[in-house]
């Protein structure tokens, strides 16, 4: 699996997350960490989003989001996105992902 994409509920924009349950595949499990940043993962993830530099984080293991989530709220912000929207998660590296907007023509 290369990229997944998640469809975002009213949920995502209220608490700034996205929920990777479905593409879990996509991810190395070294990346997911326990319920708190005390039992972080030992393999961060670098995600690109274009709100600025690289996020570094984990996958909180409890409820499966990133774990640093403060750049959703901006990445929703800056895409005017909606429930109902989709949002392509890519693996571009080993530990290396860039998340987008899906648009209407692709995939």
């Amino acid at each position: 699996m290369r990229y997944g994409i998640i469809e975002l509920t009213q949920g995502n924009l209220n608490n700034d997350h996205l929920y990777l349950t479905g593409i879990m595949d996509l991810f190395p499990a070294s990346s997911g960490g326990g319920n708190s940043e005390a039992d972080r993962a030992s393999q961060l993830l670098e995600v690109h989003s274009g709100t600025g530099a690289p996020i570094m984080t984990d996958i909180a293991g409890d409820k499966k989001i990133f774990r640093k989530r403060a750049w959703v709220g901006e990445f929703f912000a800056m895409h005017q996105l909606k429930a109902g929207d989709s949002v392509v998660v890519e693996r571009t590296g080993t530990f290396r992902y860039h998340v987008y907007p899906k648009r209407a023509a692709e995939f």
